[in-house]
């Protein structure tokens, strides 16, 4: 299983040890490819520009590609679980508090899921997301998950 993490950040500061320890126990099956985001004064320029450069980073990834987006579906371990069985190469894209142009997203994903309706952190997303990647990853190759 190999994972692919878009997300747009200028920094982990405050949540590095908490992903570390995931990137750790998940080890070489998970990559957070970070993209700097834009800085503007004008909403509409921020998503179109961090919007394209998701795009650019998609244009090249062969994955199955999922965004996150509290307004779709809703996604539980088991779903995952089986997603990840079924397409062992995953790209999960994050957006962050401006958002992201969805629609012009549409052609370059597979499939659009939440992990819950509330808004959250970008961050908070990236760290559940990575809890539940490791969950996934024990249950498939039939491991503790607590040890």
């Amino acid at each position: 299983m190999k994972i692919k993490i878009i997300t747009i950040a200028d920094s982990y500061k405050d949540f590095q040890s908490v992903i570390k320890h995931y990137e750790k126990m998940l080890w070489k099956s998970v990559k957070i490819i970070k993209i700097k985001p834009t800085k503007w004064w004008e909403t509409q320029k921020i998503i179109k520009e961090d919007t394209d450069k998701i795009i650019k980073t998609l244009q090249k990834d062969k994955n199955y590609k999922i965004l996150l987006s509290k307004e779709w579906e809703n996604i539980d371990t088991e779903n995952l679980t089986k997603l990840a069985k079924d397409n062992l190469n995953l790209t999960f894209i994050i957006g962050w508090p401006y958002g992201l142009d969805e629609r012009k997203l549409d052609n370059y994903i597979n499939k659009k899921v939440s992990l819950w309706k509330i808004t959250m952190s970008h961050l908070v997303v990236l760290t559940v997301l990575l809890e539940q990647i490791f969950r996934v990853k024990t249950i498939i190759e039939w491991r503790k998950y607590h040890y």
